[in-house]
């Protein structure tokens, strides 16, 4: 049985953590899995599952040390690992899992997989130094896989001609939910950090909100900047509109009962909340963000709609626009729906087995 081997920081909960498990799910199911993280932390109850008979890996105890020794530590360790395990691929995720791995893994002979999971501007730093070193350490890669062309965009020819484009796959629950009437309010999921932006989505719902009395803004997820949101929800009497319920579970009930979703990021890899919104046949709104997810997956106006980035007068208009016609948000909500079909989970693994396993003997 050929053995792979995937290599992330942590599974605590994001989007590339939730691609990650899927697919270490999916790969146990017929060949041998391990995974690799680099520690053990406090918030592993709010990680992603992963089969019982998926061995794990945890190349350190905890965060503590200096963080230039905790780094080559961390790379020795993975090659020590990696030499142990001889697995046949490795795929690893995100911006420093990807230089670990392809600095640990030089001269073995296993196949070396990585994915770019976010803006690359943001996972590998600005300018030339930055990029350049990117660059020569994707070099060292068998194969790459992106999210967007725009993100591929970032790297040389030499490694975009080894690399793919494979979106990301949405499970099946989010294509069998039927939607649930009556549909109500204005939702969006997302950590409550930087990126996601949901102050913009607060501000653009502030100079509206009076005119949808039925309707609240519900802001599902959790994070750094809660007390920040919850400030600006006091300062500005939006306590009886705006509810932050926190992490849920049910994400596909609370998407078939939203009027209408929206993602207000200021830069996503291929944003899965969007994409799950869209499966459900939920009307969506984005912000066209960089690395160019949203402008892949919506074309304006015929499955959804894209704003640009941290305008909040171009997102109000168009929440508007959606909340006073429920003929607009059944015709974006049925097409929305029927692009989601080309992300279905069954589809992306497909591509992704296809791409691992080619040539693995």
């Amino acid at each position: 049985m050929k053995k792979v081997a995937f290599y992330i920081d942590t599974l605590y909960r994001g989007g590339a953590q939730r691609v990650m498990s899927n697919l270490v799910t999916y790969f146990n199911e017929s060949y041998d899995v391990v995974l690799v993280n680099d520690f053990i932390t406090d918030e592993q109850k709010y990680s992603y599952p992963i089969p019982e008979t998926v061995k794990r890996i945890y190349l350190r105890k905890s965060l503590e040390g200096n963080p230039i020794i905790k780094n080559i530590s961390r790379i020795f360790d993975l090659r020590k690992t990696i030499k142990t395990e001889q697995p046949d691929v490795v795929l690893s995720f995100l911006g420093n899992p990807n230089k670990r791995i392809l600095l640990a893994t030089l001269g073995l002979k296993c196949k070396k997989i990585v994915s770019v999971r976010n803006e690359p501007v943001h996972e590998y730093g600005k300018g030339k130094v930055n990029n350049w070193i990117a660059r020569t350490l994707f070099s060292f890669a068998d194969g790459v896989v992106f999210q967007t062309k725009d993100a591929a965009a970032y790297f040389q020819k030499s490694v975009r001609d080894k690399s793919t484009v494979i979106m990301n796959p949405v499970g099946r629950k989010f294509y069998e939910i039927n939607r649930i009437e009556p549909v109500q309010d204005v939702v969006t999921v997302g950590r409550f950090e930087q990126q996601k932006n949901h102050l913009l989505l607060l501000r653009a719902w502030k100079e509206i909100e009076k005119d949808f009395p039925n309707d609240m803004l519900i802001i599902y997820g959790d994070g750094p900047l809660r007390e920040i949101y919850e400030q600006y929800i006091e300062e500005n009497n939006l306590s009886k509109r705006v509810w932050l319920p926190g992490l849920i579970t049910d994400v596909p009930e609370k998407l078939a009962t939203a009027k209408v979703f929206v993602l207000s990021s200021d830069f996503e890899g291929m944003p899965n909340a969007l994409m799950e919104a869209m499966a459900v046949g939920t009307p969506v709104i984005s912000t066209d963000c960089p690395c160019g997810g949203p402008k892949m997956l919506i074309q304006n106006s015929i499955n959804g709609l894209l704003v640009p980035c941290n305008n909040a007068e171009a997102l109000q208009s168009s929440m508007r626009e959606l909340l006073k016609s429920r003929e607009k948000r059944d015709r974006i909500g049925v097409s929305a729906r029927n692009r989601a079909r080309v992300f279905a989970e069954d589809v992306i693994y497909d591509q992704w087995e296809n791409f691992l396993m080619k040539d693995v003997k």
